[in-house]
């Protein structure tokens, strides 16, 4: 009798089963068509989120509880604490900057802006150990686009369709993203993970749309301003790639192109264009000043000459971090109080030729660390994302050429994620463990 009901009540649990197992497709077909990836959650994950948002948007006034959050984070979490060469490099070329500012002849100037530099370091230590996981990663590169496209590129947009918005001709929204040039630069960055986004996925999902809608925001966005170094950095470190993958799909370069035309055709005015074919001018001195009519163009080569000259009068510890547009008042007063508009230069001038050394291998190392574990990974989403992001963060440190960005937070958490998505391509992929040995700290 007994028996008997086992098997009636096994019977019946075999029954009910199948309904259960159908509600899985369903819940995974909602999570494929949002495209969200699982995310485990943390601390330091959500501070850098916090921060990320505050930075990128000015609605709240809470940079400092982001980074509160996840120092918190880093000092509960299980995993040890990451501490990459990259960061060392960086720590390194703040302390040779400290030495730097208390030989400086603007002391007082180099010293505050050696603190603030330090808050770099402490939020890349944060950054570093934020993203863990690949859905922590593709969560908070979500975030950072959402974050850009959905408040300044929104803004601008919208009040130049209505009118306003422009200054001298050319897209402008608010705060840091009031000039053009820093507006445009930043842009090539949410380009990088927009494209990311878009072709790192085999089905259309909500988040690869709203990425895809997002690219052509940001293209409108960089020619728009007319910021001939961000164009420069579009074309050099995003072009090849764009037109490798039309040569192998004709049929999407077709459809692609002729959208983009579309979009470029309807959205971007002859001044635009008019001023980025003044490009042709600038590479003679003698013809510089006929680059553009307002006469930027020849006044920025009268700051790089001045800092030149400060870097030829104190090559080894510079005139201070971030003193260059004091010191410029006194090479060139003609002038004035004038950043540098080149990124290396203003670095080398600032800290000395040592200094410059160190924030550069800092950058390059996480760069031919990347480079290096996604040339011997096999291919997947998370390759084909970071391949992007590498050319977005190439594309701008073109685009640092024509502006001083070296002190921007987006450059440093965008090489925090490059690295961490390198470090999680090679634990992924066994075949390229050997290339990322002695490349981690």
């Amino acid at each position: 009798m007994n028996f008997n009901r086992y098997k009636n009540l096994s019977a019946r649990l075999r029954t009910i089963q199948p309904s259960s197992s159908q509600s899985m497709p369903n819940r995974e077909a909602r999570v494929s068509w949002l495209g969200l990836p699982p995310v485990d959650w943390s601390l330091t994950l959500v501070g850098v989120c916090v921060y990320t948002f505050v930075i990128l948007t000015f609605k709240l006034n809470a940079a400092t509880v982001g980074v509160a959050i996840g120092a918190v984070g880093i000092l509960l979490q299980k995993e040890k604490v990451r501490l990459p060469f990259p960061v060392w490099l960086f720590g390194a070329f703040l302390l040779w900057a400290f030495v730097g500012a208390l030989q400086s002849p603007y002391r007082d100037y180099a010293l505050v802006n050696v603190l603030d530099y330090l808050k770099l370091l402490v939020i890349l230590v944060v950054a570093v150990n934020a993203f863990q996981t690949e859905g922590q990663l593709r969560f908070y590169l979500l975030v950072v686009l959402g974050c850009f496209v959905l408040f300044p590129v929104r803004f601008a947009l919208v009040g130049y369709v209505m009118g306003g918005n422009v200054l001298a001709n050319r897209l402008v929204s608010y705060q840091m993203y009031a000039n053009s040039n820093d507006f445009a630069t930043l842009s090539l960055l949410a380009l990088g993970i927009a494209m990311a986004v878009t072709f790192s996925g085999s089905t259309w999902t909500l988040a690869r749309l709203g990425a895809g809608f997002s690219a052509f925001a940001l293209l409108v966005v960089i020619l728009l301003t007319q910021s001939r170094g961000a164009f420069i950095g579009l074309v050099v470190g995003m072009g090849p790639a764009l037109v490798l993958i039309g040569a192998k799909r004709p049929g999407r370069l077709i459809v692609y192109g002729g959208i983009i035309a579309l979009v470029i055709g309807l959205a971007i005015p002859s001044s635009a264009w008019e001023r980025l074919s003044g490009m042709a001018n600038l590479t003679s001195s003698s013809t510089i000043a006929r680059a553009d009519p307002e006469g930027s163009a020849a006044q920025r080569f009268e700051v790089l000459k001045a800092g030149w000259y400060m870097l030829l009068d104190h090559p080894v510890f510079g005139v201070g971090l971030g003193t260059y547009a004091v010191a410029n008042a006194t090479y060139a007063p003609h002038v004035g109080m004038y950043v540098a508009h080149n990124t290396y230069l203003s670095v080398a001038a600032e800290t000395g030729v040592p200094g410059f050394i160190l924030w550069l291998a800092c950058i390059g190392s996480v760069l031919r660390y990347a480079y290096r574990i996604r040339r011997h990974a096999a291919p997947s989403a998370l390759a084909t994302q970071q391949s992007w992001i590498e050319r977005g963060f190439f594309a701008f440190l073109l685009a640092a050429t024509f502006g001083s960005y070296s002190q921007l937070i987006l450059l440093y958490l965008m090489l925090s994620a490059l690295w961490c998505s390198a470090t999680l391509l090679a634990s992924a992929s066994p075949q390229v463990k050997g290339a990322a040995r002695g490349e981690r700290a």
